[in-house]
């Protein structure tokens, strides 16, 4: 594929969609989002979607670039090869069985490819981010869920099905609760955002501060930041666990490089350096050498980078 061929990259989020006009090079040619309404279900999804492909189709036909396919991050397991939606994404009603890249390629006349949205913020930032040229790397994305991508000796490892990644479902306590996917003591029911703003919340009613309370994971790294103390109480323990997930994968892939994406990984430098703390005193010393831990550097343009050139790919007959 030469390097100035163009295809149209989606990231389906959790709260709207990421799109835009990227070449095989990595060049961004136009990019925008879209946020979802109060319906987030299968009908609402897909009509957002044809929505930013036309919008982009119309960018291209206007700037005379020509798109050569559609590459399509998801939520929730993905079969590559056929381009359905496999299993549910939870903040999406009804997001499974849905042949997505026929759906879409019907539409528009124009290939359309799908994959796991966490495994393309992955192959974008191993391509063209923090892990470029770099052999064997773990991608974790930190938020809500905790998911990411496997490269092993320079390729996507993507496991049985297509479905190798799902860190956040590791189980950290055996004894736990269950979560709305059926693990017990889950990493992400300890670790992913949603974790991190209840306990702050816990915290501060505790303590009769109840109007501090928030709804998001950013004002919690801000005020910790900032130097509030039960701030820093809920990201120390937040920090705590997500050592004790990296470590088990440390100890299991041995990687030299570990890039932490998604919103959490914004939370600031004293953060990043409490997780590492956390994650050395899980993991054995000899898989622990020489790793680095680093942040993502495409951040929110990562999953339609990764999904376009991903469309590329496979319009030129591989799967990444």
């Amino acid at each position: 594929m030469y390097k100035y061929a163009s295809a149209i990259g989606i990231d389906i989020g959790r709260t709207g969609i990421k799109y835009g006009i990227v070449r095989y090079d990595g060049m961004v040619l136009n990019h925008d989002r879209i946020q979802y309404n109060q319906r987030r279900n299968r009908e609402a999804v897909l009509k957002k979607l044809i929505t930013v492909v036309k919008e982009m189709l119309d960018y291209a036909s206007d700037n005379k670039i020509n798109p050569l396919s559609i590459g399509i991050g998801s939520p929730g397991f993905v079969d590559p090869q056929t381009g359905v939606i496999l299993g549910a994404a939870l903040h999406i009603r009804d997001w499974k069985d849905i042949p997505l890249g026929e759906t879409i390629s019907g539409r528009f006349g124009i290939p359309a490819f799908v994959d796991n949205d966490a495994t393309l913020y992955g192959y974008a930032e191993w391509l063209f981010g923090a892990a470029r040229n770099r052999e064997n790397v773990l991608f974790v994305s930190l938020r809500s869920g905790i998911g990411g991508a496997i490269v092993v000796n320079g390729k996507l490892y993507r496991g049985n099905h297509n479905a190798a990644g799902e860190f956040g479902q590791m189980s950290i306590n055996f004894r736990g609760a269950r979560n709305k996917w059926g693990g017990r003591g889950t990493l992400e029911s300890y670790a992913g955002a949603e974790a991190l703003v209840k306990h702050y919340n816990r915290l501060v009613k505790k303590r009769g501060n109840g109007d501090l309370t928030v709804t998001t994971a950013k004002p919690v790294f801000d005020r910790f930041n900032q130097g509030e103390r039960v701030a820093a109480d809920a990201v120390r323990e937040n920090a705590f666990f997500l050592g004790i997930g990296l470590g088990n994968l440390v100890n299991i892939f041995s990687p030299g490089l570990i890039v932490l994406g998604g919103g959490m990984a914004l939370g600031g430098k004293q953060y990043i350096s409490l997780i590492r703390e956390s994650l050395v005193n899980h993991a054995m010393d000899n898989c622990v050498n020489d790793l680095k831990i680093i942040t993502a550097r495409l951040k929110e343009k990562a999953g339609f980078i990764g999904a376009a050139h991903y469309a590329l790919e496979r319009l030129d007959g591989k799967i990444p």
